[in-house]
């Protein structure tokens, strides 16, 4: 085996931070990634997902393997280097039905998850990436301030204290 495609939901947030994660793992074998249901995903594999929201974490090997769910995500640990140990230990029977457990858990919360932590769907990053960056107003090409701004005529927080040896705990 050189290859998994990975199939992942590029509506959610978490599913998305995963799939970066992933990517960027040192790996025995190649991953790809697949937006499911994708017109490339539904090009390469016809009629291997259903249509409509995505409900699991799919991977194909390259023999033709699939893998599904909580098996889908062993696959992706046992094809990195420093997790395959790990994905061995958690497929074992003593171990299995915990990684079950802590897949489904995980995999019913994903969205609830991707909105406590903010993670954002792919769609919004790609619009982000391609969106001009920020300019300041009137800051020019120097990114200064606006020279027809007031600056604020406050002291520093420190009372203008910072490096100057000002007192200590020892002074009265």
């Amino acid at each position: 085996m050189k290859r998994l495609t990975v199939f992942y939901d590029a509506d959610c947030g978490f599913c998305v931070t995963c799939r970066w994660w992933l990517g960027r793992q040192p790996a025995f074998v190649d991953l790809d990634f697949l937006a499911a249901g994708s017109p490339e995903a539904n090009r390469r594999f016809p009629g291997l997902a259903a249509p409509g929201p995505v409900e699991e974490l799919l991977v194909v090997d390259d023999e033709g393997g699939v893998y599904r769910g909580a098996s889908a995500w062993l696959m992706c640990l046992w094809a990195l280097q420093d997790y395959r140990e790990w994905a061995g230990r958690l497929a074992s029977p003593a171990l299995l039905p915990l990684a079950r457990g802590a897949f489904a858990f995980l995999s019913g919360k994903r969205r609830a998850i991707s909105g406590v932590l903010g993670l954002e769907p792919e769609r919004w990053a790609e619009e982000f990436r391609r969106s001009e960056p920020p300019r300041c107003v009137g800051g020019g090409a120097s990114g200064g301030p606006d020279p027809a701004l007031p600056l604020p005529a406050t002291s520093p927080p420190d009372g203008g204290r910072a490096g100057t040896g000002g007192p200590t705990s020892t002074d009265p």
